[in-house]
């Protein structure tokens, strides 16, 4: 059926394909769709409905909506923390998600900050300093 978690699933990728195809209005439209629909039948925070919610969030990007995207951005990585912890993979890979929409916004500072604690908790920044 049409909220199918199967079915939303290839609606998902018909909404990445029209990205693809550079059609970011429509692949917009779709993302927005599916996640509403993710988020009513698997919950806000399902793994699904934060994939779909980031593709809201690439298509706003491509749109130069960038202040939206990045509210978009700000909910996928808030719940991936929340779920995942702090410095998970696909915590980390969202905040980083966050901070590139941060320098397209020209909050440089933010987005530094940000980009060091990733790497932080990554394991990748100065042990010990010098």
């Amino acid at each position: 059926g049409p909220h199918h978690p199967e079915t939303l699933r290839a609606r998902h990728g018909a909404g990445v394909g029209l990205g693809r195809l550079g059609r970011w209005k429509d692949a917009l439209a779709e993302s927005r769709e599916v996640a509403a629909l993710r988020e009513r039948v698997l919950g806000a925070e399902h793994p699904d409905t934060l994939v779909s919610r980031r593709e809201v969030a690439v298509a706003l990007g491509w749109l130069g909506d960038w202040a939206h995207a990045l509210t978009e951005y700000r909910r996928v990585a808030d719940a991936r923390e929340r779920i995942l912890g702090a410095d998970h993979s696909e915590t980390l890979a969202a905040r980083e998600d966050e901070a590139h929409c941060l320098e397209r916004l020209g909050h440089l500072k933010e987005a530094a900050d940000l980009y060091g604690r990733v790497a932080s908790l990554r394991g990748h920044g100065l042990a010990g300093g010098a």
